[in-house]
């Protein structure tokens, strides 16, 4: 088809053309984004990596910001706040499943830690991933929390992970009493509760065997993958899109010559 039947089609069929146009549009800028964020999660990588070899913090030691401890090791001194836990819902399993249920899907459970000598100082630890039960959506393990003193090591996140949130969400609450939510909002939780925290979340990976939790770290380049693959697809979808535009113009043309 040459350039002359393309204008004729546009003409003939603008609002044909200009679908197609957004379609493909779409597609390719869906496809870098998915690029963007395996880059992303790739150099994410190559920094937890790096700062595993870095001396571990302390989160007693000061009031750390956000971009002084991201990715680091940490460890933390201080008394669980067992009753303003959050479980976030679905969660994937941090390496893509249970390697022992084969399941996918579960929660995360958010707890607020007070800081031993900084009382009026609280760290939100993701304790771990446990599997849903699927006959009974709220159900969850319950979970050996000590009223003590404890020690925690664990990794700096910027968040306790995010999904897609619905814009209005019914409040709902887990076997255990504690909510159930879809995201942690840091700045929501400091102002509804009244206290001053530390503006990161520390994922804890040093727990003695914790029943029903998971603190396995995030398999990375399983994510990264799955990004690699979605980006085909909208490449792809682009593409035919264009094509289809292209042929189903070059067949009315030969309809219209006959």
């Amino acid at each position: 088809m040459n350039l002359i039947v393309m204008i004729q089609d546009i003409k003939k069929r603008p609002s044909v053309f200009f679908v197609m146009v957004f379609l493909v549009i779409l597609g390719m800028e869906l496809g870098l984004w998915q690029l963007r964020r395996a880059d992303y999660k790739i150099q994410m990588a190559q920094e937890i990596q790096s700062k595993t070899q870095l001396p571990l913090l302390s989160a007693n030691d000061k009031d750390w910001q956000l971009d002084q401890a991201l990715y680091h090791r940490m460890q933390a001194s201080g008394y669980w706040i067992p009753s303003r836990g959050i479980w976030l819902e679905n969660r994937t399993h941090p390496l893509g499943k249970d390697p022992k249920t084969g399941i996918t899907a579960g929660f995360s459970l958010l707890m607020p830690l007070r800081l031993e000598g900084k009382e009026s100082k609280i760290l939100w630890v993701n304790r771990g991933w446990a599997p849903r039960n699927f006959n009974e959506l709220n159900v969850v393990p319950n979970i050996d929390t000590s009223p003590g003193k404890v020690i925690i090591e664990g990794v700096v996140f910027p968040d306790g992970g995010k999904t897609f949130e619905l814009s209005h969400q019914t409040e709902s609450f887990a076997s255990d009493g504690l909510k159930i939510k879809e995201n942690l909002k840091l700045e929501i939780e400091e102002q509804a509760n009244q206290w001053h925290q530390l503006p990161f979340v520390l994922r804890q990976t040093n727990s003695p065997v914790v029943e029903g939790l998971d603190q396995a770290l995030p398999a990375i380049q399983a994510g990264i993958n799955t990004h690699y693959g979605y980006a085909f697809q909208w490449f792809a979808l682009a593409i035919m899109t264009f094509l289809f535009w292209v042929i189903t113009a070059y067949r009315k043309r030969s309809q219209s010559l006959r």
